[in-house]
């Protein structure tokens, strides 16, 4: 790649508006009923942002949901993957060499077929963009389309002996969000890169590839076709084989969030916190779990934050976490007892249970343990305001996204008593991804950090926790947790120090041949986790409820269709939604 061609990659990214070659039904208006969802996605003037690479790219919210389809989806009860795009698939069980057959009935909304390149395109960038399964697939040779509908991956083989479940998790659930036509060029240019510097040139330009609401192909379910000031409208996908045939479409923005569904005028809401005084229109639908926890996560900026446990404990000592769950969580919602880094829902299945009982909760608050940790360090409280040991009023930078306002109210009220001095401010969530997330601009946030939606396994929470891009602690956080660690011996706060190597415990997590061996790694890492206390987790995340009109439109609350997935999107493909 020469200097000319390196200086083009951030150029090179204008696209077409394509939706003049969506064939979709022009008279949607006139024949289609019309629901209100409460989620405000409006993509106007390109506030939403499309290119699932980019710092405001949103993963968890509809517009994922609604605009993209899945490989396959993970059914919670029945615990397998169902089929979506994927037809079948077929493991080896020596090599665990893997392929998958596409259905030919999918395409994108330009009527071009999904197909297994589209596939290779997302894996490959999902790697080269340190977000995939890199690890354990080498990216060049190990994912390729044997014809248009085979797709095949294939794992290094020192991982050839991985379990099949973790293997799954890797590549199963994959939300097909990039197409070839659009960002294959992509791949190209990160497999002609032959430094460092070019590579990261490659980065930087599919980071800031600019796609607008107009100019996406869409793989899922629904598709904009119009994005004014007021209001965005959305329309089943007509070459979707399920969504082709609803004769509804939906008009995002108009009735928002907690006001649209006290007003009586939203018809479902996704996720939405717990609000007083719903309609009885709306009944009370399941409560989705997101398989995620919200936790306190430390910085590395402030020198007693990054440097010693007994900080971070004090601070998480100092905070109500019963109390910050009980007003904030879904109902019925339980604290973590363990902060072990596994979600709490499913921690007793990987931890041994003696070792479970060992673990000091932080979780209860206890200000004069806070205030001897803080001593032990050599903190001294003067006039109600925690001083350093330096003898300067200690500040913390509490910055955090908008989700997370009234969860970040509680904690800072509860450090502020106990005598920090907290600096706290909300910025909206788009911001503060692209700024002070992405610079790790704070010393305490709060955020979903752990916990792997239905990939249900130990090793998935933990390489979230020590290798995600945004805030893994062996990435620019390194220095809150070193890779070498020591702590008391397992289960025995009291007992002698023991030193683990933790990538090697993941390396041998990853490959456990045994259910035995497994449980061993997985509990050596939660009590690492609990031990050091790299952030403090608080309870599991649940959201809130899915709200649904049941007067005006048939919808069975009681489907095990709920349980394929924490989204709505999936009990419509599944069912349908009907005027009554």
């Amino acid at each position: 790649m020469n200097d000319n061609e390196d200086e083009e990659l951030l150029d090179e990214t204008d696209l077409d508006p394509v939706l003049d070659d969506v064939d979709y039904n022009e008279n949607y208006e006139e024949e289609f009923e019309v629901v209100y969802p409460a989620p405000e996605l409006n993509p106007v003037d390109d506030d939403y942002i499309f290119n699932p690479y980019h710092p405001r790219w949103n993963p968890g919210d509809l517009g994922q949901e609604f605009g993209f389809e899945y490989l396959t989806i993970y059914h919670t009860e029945r615990s397998e993957y169902l089929p979506r795009i994927a037809d079948d698939w077929s493991i080896d069980d020596d090599t665990l060499r893997t392929e998958v057959s596409l259905s030919e009935e999918y395409a994108w909304s330009t009527g071009e077929d999904i197909t297994a390149h589209d596939f290779v395109t997302a894996y490959k960038l999902d790697g080269y963009m340190g977000l995939g399964m890199q690890d354990f697939v080498d990216i060049e040779e190990g994912i390729y389309a044997e014809d248009d509908y085979t797709l095949v991956i294939e794992p290094r083989e020192e991982y050839s002996d991985m379990e099949e479940e973790l293997w799954m998790t890797e590549w199963a659930e994959t939300n097909l969000t990039v197409s070839e036509a659009q960002y294959g060029h992509f791949v190209e240019d990160f497999e002609d890169a032959t430094t460092e510097d070019e590579t990261q040139r490659v980065q930087e330009s599919l980071i800031n590839y600019e796609v607008s609401w107009d100019e996406v192909m869409y793989s899922g379910p629904w598709v904009f076709v119009e994005a004014n000031e007021q209001f965005a409208d959305q329309i089943p996908n007509p070459e979707h084989p399920i969504a082709q045939d609803w004769e509804f479409f939906q008009r995002t923005g108009m009735y928002v969030d907690e006001e649209g569904i006290q007003s009586g005028e939203v018809d479902w809401g996704d996720d939405t916190p717990e609000i007083q005084d719903v309609p009885d229109k709306y009944g009370k639908g399941p409560l989705p779990y997101d398989g995620q926890s919200f936790a306190i996560i430390f910085g590395n900026s402030d020198e007693y934050i990054r440097d010693h446990p007994e900080v971070r404990k004090a601070i998480t000592y100092a905070v109500d976490v019963p109390y910050l769950t009980e007003s904030t969580a879904t109902d019925g919602t339980e604290y973590d007892e363990y902060s072990a880094g596994i979600d709490s829902l499913y921690v007793e299945d990987y931890v041994d249970a003696d070792v479970l009982d060992a673990m000091p909760n932080y979780a209860p608050q206890d200000t004069d343990r806070a205030a001897e940790l803080l001593e032990s360090v050599g903190f001294e409280r003067s006039n109600g305001t925690w001083q350093t040991p330096e003898g300067d009023t200690w500040t913390l930078n509490f910055s955090v996204g908008n989700w997370f306002e009234s969860h970040s109210k509680v904690i800072s009220n509860n450090l502020q008593e106990f005598g920090i001095d907290v600096d706290h401010y909300v910025e909206e969530m788009p911001t503060w991804q692209a700024t002070t997330r992405a610079n790790l601009d704070f010393d305490v946030t709060v955020h979903l950090n752990y916990g792997q939606a239905r990939n249900y396994h130990p090793y998935s929470d933990f390489d979230g926790i020590f290798n995600d891009t945004n805030l893994g602690l062996f990435t620019e956080r390194t220095g809150i947790v070193e890779e070498d660690v020591e702590v008391p011996e397992v289960g025995n706060p009291d007992g002698d120090t023991v030193t683990f190597n933790i990538p090697e415990e993941l390396e041998a997590m990853s490959t456990a041949d045994s259910e035995e061996e497994l449980v061993s790694h997985a509990t050596n890492l939660a009590w690492v986790h609990n031990q050091l206390l790299p952030a403090a987790v608080c309870f599991p995340w649940g959201g809130g409820h899915y709200w649904v009109n049941t007067v005006d439109w048939n919808f069975d609350l009681e489907s095990d269709d709920w349980l394929t997935s924490n989204r709505l999107t999936h009990y419509l493909l599944e069912n349908g939604l009907e005027r009554v």
